[in-house]
């Protein structure tokens, strides 16, 4: 029996908790902080991992019931950055440390002893206990720091096979095609799959937006396509040729770049001056040295058009792209080929930051300045601020890259935090020309005459149009004409949204939906009526006005997975979709030459919405959704607007981000609004609004006591106060202290469950 002196002592972060707390436990072997267990928890058997060696406590403690794995997977390194991510973000420590794992059960290492020095008793590798058993603990690990040995971890790869899929093909010539008697539905499957040549059958009709399978069914019984079973191949995909060669400003930044090797480079480069050409040629460097590249996109909507590119750049190269619309089987194969080193460049949103990938050299953050690298929902993080911190904390150079900055970070690169490059001309093409369109005095305030007219000209031309909408569906709201009641969500203090296409109204919160009634539910007039634009009512309005051109809808709706978009991605590429109408999604980093106009319907409500940034966030997206055209024809930008004067659009207009940032620099300055301070959003729930209210005062009154160093702000009712069934209240804080997240995480972490932080923290000297 071991004696009492065998005990080890550890704190304990628990998988999927929302606590901020470890949980001390107990073990008569030694365990390696980062390792993961089984303990029990309240009742339940669950994943721990080791965060941290403790000392024997007051109270008596649990066991811990065993390791998971023989192997330690995260380093040192690794546990800094996540006790850094909790103190920074006060979040849950056992969610954090989930980040680096993969969901399901991990796959079963073998660890196998490997001899270095010839004085060791053996000769040929042994199994990791055979070596314990003939060396003992102690020796064994003395060996290990002198370097005499090393540990080998190989897997039981038992990967579930490539999944296979069904897909549709065009077995005949164009000449026969064209003889061929059709319905218009038929046609219509055959011009899509002349497209894009292949498509499983749920995808075709998904993109005609077809009613049943009646005409795939009728043209595979008439043998006019064929459907083959294939093994899905991830490399099987779309291919851009790179570009070879950079200009001279590109290879400026370049040389500076490669000469300082090391901290943070910022790539200012306006849209279209070719960030990504300079991204390659340094990651080319780094991968000819036999290091990875950590390469991380803001959406999976960007991952298709840069795979293909980063494909044409580096053929041979291992590249895998990993992001949460993966099934778990696939992120668990690309997390195995990361840990054991067998990946070269690995394409990523902020997800794949997190995996443990070997022998890094290099991260990219493309698109610094975009809102969906901070994690919305627990664990919340800024995952590029989260790779500014893995980049020094490894010793790995990291590249932000924007034409739009986030403020903060604009300010850090001019304060020389950051080594700032910039890239003012376009390679190819030229910047738009931008027009700022008043809509004051006009009565068709979604799409005015003279705009049809500039959409009618450009098709005419033979270019493309992309036509942005800030929101999806037909309409945002439907209002009783007799008596103002709105229809709202019962889940939550928001409108539903009416859907033409599909005839229901939705919560694009929740997604409860209803078919559209009949009559007002408070009055019983039948006087409803539609009010508000989405992105289904302009495609539908450009339907109306050209009925015979080929108009494509990209929202939410419509696109719900990469391959999806990647098939969107190719018809806009070979011009059958002659008008885009989209959400963010198609302002966000897309590359195509033939864009000859981009319409912004109503710049306003982005400018409009209750944060202390939306200035920045209107600014950004105009910039970003305008420089999609003008890339290799002469583009223009249309910006309607009902505030004309307003600073965005006068910056905006000149394509002036610095004068932009100048004048936002001073009113945050003046308002004491990040860079400035840490901006702190607490949201406290309940499912009694009377409940909410008094748990919000409640902790109002406990940060005032202990939070010191900063500004509080009382408890306020939110834009949208009930959310999932349950009411909401927030209380805003300003800290000028970053140790003061350290009173506040205290607070916290003795606060009943109901309570989410998001902390807006520029990772700063502050």
């Amino acid at each position: 029996m071991k004696g009492a002196d065998k005990i080890h002592y550890y704190e304990v972060a628990i998988s999927g908790s929302p606590l901020r707390s470890t949980f001390s436990y107990h073990f008569d072997d030694e365990l390696a902080v980062g390792q993961r267990v089984a303990v029990n928890f309240a009742g339940r058997n669950v994943i721990g991992y080791i965060a941290g060696i403790g000392s024997k406590p007051q109270f008596k403690t649990k066991p811990i019931s065993k390791p998971l794995e023989n192997q330690v997977y995260l380093s040192p390194e690794d546990v800094a950055l996540i006790n850094w991510t909790v103190e920074n973000y006060l979040a849950s420590i056992g969610k954090v440390f989930d980040l680096f794992f993969p969901p399901g059960k991990l796959l079963k290492s073998n660890s196998h002893v490997i001899p270095i020095s010839p004085e060791l008793p053996f000769s040929t590798p042994l199994k990791m206990s055979d070596a314990l058993k003939l060396l003992g603990k102690e020796q064994f690990q003395k060996l290990k720091s002198q370097r005499k040995l090393k540990i080998l971890h190989s897997y039981e790869k038992k990967l579930p096979s490539k999944r296979r899929i069904k897909l549709l093909k065009l077995p005949l010539s164009i000449k026969t095609l064209e003889s061929l008697k059709l319905t218009k539905s038929q046609k219509k499957v055959i011009d899509y799959l002349l497209s894009v040549e292949k498509a499983t059958p749920r995808e075709l009709m998904n993109a005609l937006s077809l009613k049943s399978r009646s005409p795939i069914d009728t043209l595979l019984r008439k043998e006019i396509l064929t459907l083959e079973e294939v093994e899905e191949d991830e490399t099987d995909r779309w291919t851009i040729e790179a570009i070879e060669k950079l200009t001279a400003e590109q290879e400026h930044v370049r040389e500076a770049i490669v000469k300082d090797f090391s901290g943070v480079h910022y790539i200012f480069g306006l849209t279209g001056s070719g960030k990504t050409e300079v991204y390659f040629k340094i990651m080319e460097r780094v991968l000819n040295r036999g290091k990875s590249v950590i390469y991380m996109v803001p959406e999976v909507s960007l991952t298709p058009q840069l795979m293909a590119r980063i494909r044409g750049a580096f053929p041979g190269r291992e590249v895998r792209v990993y992001h949460s619309y993966m099934s778990p089987s696939k992120r668990q194969r690309i997390w195995l080929d990361a840990v054991n080193g067998e990946i070269d460049i690995l394409v990523g949103t902020r997800s794949a930051l997190w995996i443990p990938i070997q022998n890094t050299g290099l991260i990219i953050v493309d698109e610094e300045h975009d809102s969906s690298f901070y994690q919305q929902t627990p664990p919340h993080y800024d995952a590029v601020e989260v790779a500014i911190k893995k980049g020094k904390l490894y010793g790995i150079p990291v590249i932000l890259g924007s034409a739009t900055p986030r403020v903060e970070r604009y300010f850090r690169a001019k304060s020389g935090e950051f080594k700032l490059h910039s890239l003012v001309n376009r390679p190819v093409g030229q910047l738009p020309e931008l027009e700022i369109r008043d809509l004051r005095n006009n009565k068709d305030y979604i799409i005015p005459r003279k705009t049809f007219e500039e959409i009618e000209k450009t098709v005419k031309l033979g270019h493309q149009v992309f036509v942005f909408v800030h929101r999806k569906g037909f309409s945002n709201y439907v209002v009783c004409a007799n008596c103002g009641n709105i229809l709202k969500c019962p889940n939550c203090d928001i409108s539903l949204t009416y859907h033409k296409h599909d005839g229901i109204l939705k919560c694009h919160y929740c997604g409860y939906t209803i078919p559209p009634p009949t009559k007002c539910e408070r009055c019983g007039s039948k006087a409803l009526s539609a009010r508000g634009f989405g992105t289904e009512r302009v495609e539908h309005e450009l339907q109306k006005r050209f009925p015979d051109l080929s108009i494509m809808r990209m929202d939410r709706e419509t696109i719900s997975n990469p391959n999806q978009y990647e098939k969107a991605l190719r018809k806009i590429e070979s011009k059958e979709a002659k008008i885009v109408v989209g959400t963010k999604m198609i302002a966000k980093g897309l590359d195509f030459p033939s864009i000859g106009l981009v319409v912004v319907i109503d710049a306003d409500r982005i400018i409009n919405l209750p944060n202390y940034d939306s200035a920045e966030n209107a600014f950004q997206l105009i910039s970003q959704i305008s420089g999609r055209s003008g890339r290799g024809v002469h583009g223009r930008a249309i910006i309607q607007t009902f505030e004309p004067e307003h600073r965005v659009m006068k910056t905006a207009l000149e394509n002036d981000y610095k004068g932009f940032f100048e004048t936002e620099i001073e009113i945050r300055k003046l308002l004491k609004y990040p860079p400035f301070s840490i901006f702190v959003e607490i949201i406290v729930e309940a499912e009694k609004e009377i409940q909410c209210q008094n748990a919000a005062k409640e902790l109002y009154e406990k940060l005032v006591n202990t939070v010191k160093g900063s500004e509080i702000l009382e408890p306020v009712t939110p834009a949208v106060k009930k959310l999932f069934g349950k009411f909401r209240m927030k209380i805003h804080l300003k800290l000028f202290d970053r140790g003061e997240l350290r009173n506040l995480l205290k607070v916290l972490q003795k606060n009943p469950a109901g309570v989410d932080v998001i902390v807006n923290s520029n990772g700063g000297s502050l």
